[in-house]
């Protein structure tokens, strides 16, 4: 059987990712930097290397056995204000990263590598139109980050590796951006906080079904194609909101603060995404035959908030 190797295989979505590629009875090769994950892994009957992609190591070779790649890997970024000098400094770490990982590929043997970057090098989609993977705009937020790291695949592509491009949307879990902004508030009896002059429409994606998703494009995605990974329902966050609220069987408080605030608490670049419509079409997706679990956040919400609740709940006994 042939393995799947994963960088950034024990992070968000790296964990969902390596219980669908058990489910499904494959093999894995996962890179962690963290050696309790690793184990815990092993535990499972994985394989498991403990290094970074910045750094050399076992991985290097691991990258020129493998058939398959996904790349989830990326440096760390949350829980901080992310600054200009942040995103600078991240910007430079994904694309050596990008790159180290590509540089030992080896062509001979490799068979697909899905890599996963994001929506916003798509930046704004306005509100009348959901886009695919062939809209062009100026990138927002994170995009002018990871653009580099995204122009430079055509190069591997040219010189022959079989690259498939994944660009998540909004990816919503119980342990995701989804407590922090919304489940966590609402459950406390606390505010939501919302931008004042805004309300963006974005396009959620359960976790598990942007891991399967990826699992999904080793085999079946296009080499050179890029693919938008998202639900079937573009929805703004108030919408998003009352979907929780609906499962606590709350009604939740919104204060409204001005952009400049915002801006002073998340920084710039979270501010900017956080303004922007990321409204898209998972077409291209279905058109290679993929089916959700969660077609809708209708669906896939309420066993989030489930989930959640029985950890607080665990938690708080």
């Amino acid at each position: 059987m042939s393995k799947v190797f994963i960088t950034g295989g024990t992070g968000y979505v790296g964990s969902r990712l390596m219980n669908e590629v058990i489910k499904e009875g494959k093999e894995a090769v996962v890179l962690t930097r963290s050696a309790e994950k690793a184990r815990e892994l092993e535990a499972k009957g994985v394989e498991a290397i403990v290094g970074d992609l910045l750094s050399d190591g076992v991985w290097q070779d691991a990258a020129r056995q493998a058939e398959y790649i996904i790349h989830l890997a990326a440096p760390p970024t949350w829980g901080k204000k992310v600054t200009k000098k942040v995103a600078t400094t991240f910007s430079k770490g994904h694309y050596e990263m990008t790159v180290r990982l590509l540089d030992h590929v080896n062509p001979a043997i490799i068979k697909k590598i899905v890599y996963v970057a994001g929506t916003s090098f798509y930046g704004d989609t306005g509100s009348k139109v959901p886009r695919d993977s062939h809209y062009i705009s100026e990138p927002k937020g994170w995009g002018p980050y990871i653009a580099e790291s995204v122009h430079v695949l055509d190069r591997y592509l040219k010189s022959g590796l079989p690259i498939v491009t994944a660009f998540p949307a909004q990816i919503y879990g119980p342990d995701s951006w989804m407590p922090q902004l919304y489940i966590q508030p609402l459950y406390e009896r606390k505010p939501v906080y919302s931008l004042k002059g805004y309300e963006p429409y974005f396009s959620p994606i359960h976790v598990e079904d942007t891991a399967r998703a990826c699992l999904y494009l080793t085999e079946h995605g296009v080499a050179g194609e890029r693919y938008i990974l998202c639900d079937n329902m573009p929805m703004t966050s108030k919408a998003f909101k009352r979907l929780i609220e609906q499962e606590l069987q709350v009604t939740g408080r919104v204060r409204v603060i001005p952009r400049w605030l915002c801006q002073l608490i998340l920084g710039p670049v979270l501010t900017e995404y956080a303004t922007a419509h990321t409204y898209f079409t998972n077409k291209e997706l279905k058109e290679i035959g993929f089916q959700f679990r969660y077609p809708t956040a209708v669906e896939g919400v309420p066993g989030v908030v489930r989930e959640w609740t029985a950890n607080q709940t665990q938690a708080e006994g």
